[in-house]
């Protein structure tokens, strides 16, 4: 038996031994280079057509009541005077000049943190509340979208501070025991005319009427009013070899609106920090110290 188990350890140690050096498996990563199918780029709001949809009727909703939403950003110092403002995202252009004279009016009670009073950037939202009396469309321009290239729309990226804003000492309101609060806001804007430019696609249906709409470029307070005015548009349909098929349009349209006055009594504010934001770089250059 121990003559036995001898001999197998015998041959065991020969089979490992008579192993050449170029026989030892080895576990390599080899990449095996895939070419990869090219897919053409498609739209998916492009149909062939052999006419497209052209506008016949652009009506634009008279009196329509609404609450506007402006967020700003209002730097309020340690005395609670409020000694600028940024507007960030306004229903629509125009309306700067007079958000800033109503905060530059208002008394906050400011910020504080650790006990003790504190400047800081407050992120603020106005509600303001009124209607749109009328409106009209003076260009349009209709178009098939592009096959080829899907449609772009507009980033609402938060604006780029300038350089004199970065400067100012602030707290981050994420860091505040006690956010500033307003003593009394009221902003009252005059009713007067603004125009606009807007692109959007529509689904235009075989009857002609606008069955969808997809927003690329238009102030945030303008679309539920553009909503219900599209309701009312009328389209000469697209044409297939068949006949009225239902087709996509890019509408690109500057419209005037006639807005009565609109007013706001109250602030809604958040505790993020929207303006400027941390690491943000200046309009004029880096920030003080980069």
């Amino acid at each position: 038996m121990q003559v036995r188990i001898a001999l197998s350890l015998l041959l065991l140690g020969s089979t490992v031994s008579a192993q050449k050096p170029w026989e030892t498996p080895l576990d390599i990563a080899v990449p095996v280079p895939v070419e990869l199918p090219t897919i053409a780029p498609q739209n998916p709001f492009a149909t062939p057509v052999s006419t497209p949809p052209a506008a016949k009727s652009m009506p634009l909703r008279e009196k329509h009541a609404g609450t506007f939403a402006a967020q700003v950003a209002a730097y309020v110092d340690t005395t609670g005077a409020c000694k600028r403002v940024v507007l960030v995202r306004p229903p629509w252009g125009g309306l700067g000049a007079d958000l800033q004279a109503a905060f530059a009016e208002t008394t906050f009670t400011p910020g504080r943190s650790f006990g003790g009073p504190v400047a800081t950037w407050l992120p603020a939202f106005v509600d303001l509340k009124g209607r749109i009396d009328e409106g009209r469309v003076i260009t349009v321009n209709v178009t098939l979208p592009d096959p080829a290239a899907p449609p772009d729309a507009d980033v609402l990226a938060a604006p780029v501070p300038e350089k004199r804003d970065l400067e100012l000492p602030a707290v981050p309101v994420e860091k505040l025991d006690q956010l500033p609060a307003a003593k009394r806001f009221k902003v009252r804007i005059d009713g007067r005319t603004w125009r606009e430019n807007v692109r959007f696609l529509v689904q235009v249906g075989a009857s002609g009427r606008v069955e969808k709409v997809v927003f690329l470029s238009c102030p945030q307070g303008l679309r539920g009013w553009l909503l219900a005015s599209l309701s009312g548009w009328v389209f000469q349909p697209a044409q297939s070899v068949e006949g009225p098929i239902v087709a996509w349009a890019e509408v690109n349209a500057g419209i005037e609106i006639v807005a009565d006055d609109l007013s706001g009594d109250g602030l809604r504010v958040s505790r993020e920090t929207v303006y400027p934001r941390a690491g943000a770089q200046s309009a004029g250059g880096p920030p003080p110290g980069a």
